[in-house]
């Protein structure tokens, strides 16, 4: 639950928790990965409209869209880069099918340029308090006419149960393609992904670490993902934790595969 919707406050102690339960270290590593992923996939889910397409006794779920979002930390002073470069899991699979898809998401040229991909990436790892992702994404800087993808990528991050057809239909009133559309969405939800699994991980190496530790308004945030005026009432945010697609939900628009 933690590592969904507060993956900064993820502490050694709640992984220690998870010790004391019986989990083994290979365990928690695969149970960090489980947790990751799926907020890659409810996110391409809640932005595409996909729906539930097999039989389930779940209940449907409506979620209490007057929530409040729990609020991000600010940026800390400095932060600490892990020696070896950033965190990646030890499970041999797992890791190698994790870095073969982040190459491809990051790396590809097309529908979209890598200057969005990465544009895309920081913003996600922003919202994730991920500093030191979104520091390594922050080689291409904002252009004049990219507000409408920081603002993309901060909906998908934070409120992707909230993504309707107005926001695909403002990608494409834009010029996107409907592959372009879907590469957006997955290097957002990708790099949300990500980002949980680098904070878990660390969490589970570190045991004297806090991933929450910052000063609050020491530093301000990069000019690539800096955030822009805020409309009126657009502080209320319902808490930052994916939502499975609802059964009977409106279908924002289906999308192809790539």
């Amino acid at each position: 639950m933690i590592l969904t919707a507060r993956p900064w406050a993820l502490t050694a102690e709640a992984v220690g928790d998870a010790r004391q339960q019986g989990l083994d270290e290979e365990q928690i590593e695969a149970a960090i990965g489980v947790i990751s992923l799926f907020n890659y996939f409810t996110r391409v889910a809640d932005a595409t409209g996909i729906e539930f397409d097999y039989p389930t006794a779940l209940p449907a779920f409506e979620p209490d869209l007057c929530q409040v979002t729990a609020p991000r930390p600010d940026r800390p002073v400095s932060f600490s880069r892990p020696a070896g470069g950033r965190r990646r899991p030890r499970l041999g699979g797992l890791r190698a099918a994790w870095e073969s898809w982040r190459a491809y998401v990051l790396e590809a040229d097309q529908p979209i340029s890598q200057r969005e991909r990465r544009l895309l990436a920081a913003v996600a790892a922003e919202e994730a308090a991920d500093w030191e992702g979104a520091e390594a994404l922050n080689g291409y800087r904002s252009g004049p006419d990219d507000d409408h993808l920081i603002g993309f990528a901060r909906k998908l991050s934070r409120q992707p149960w909230l993504m309707g057809a107005e926001d695909l239909e403002r990608l494409r009133s834009l010029g996107y393609s409907e592959q372009a559309v879907l590469h957006v969405i997955s290097v957002v939800a990708h790099q949300n992904a990500d980002s949980r699994l680098v904070l878990g991980l660390g969490a589970t190496r570190d045991k004297s670490r806090s991933l929450c530790r910052t000063e609050r308004g020491s530093r301000p945030r990069h000019p690539l993902t800096a955030p822009r005026v805020r409309p009126p009432g657009a502080d209320r945010d319902p808490v930052s934790l994916p939502i499975p697609v609802r059964p009977g939900a409106a279908v924002p628009n289906r999308l192809p595969t790539v």
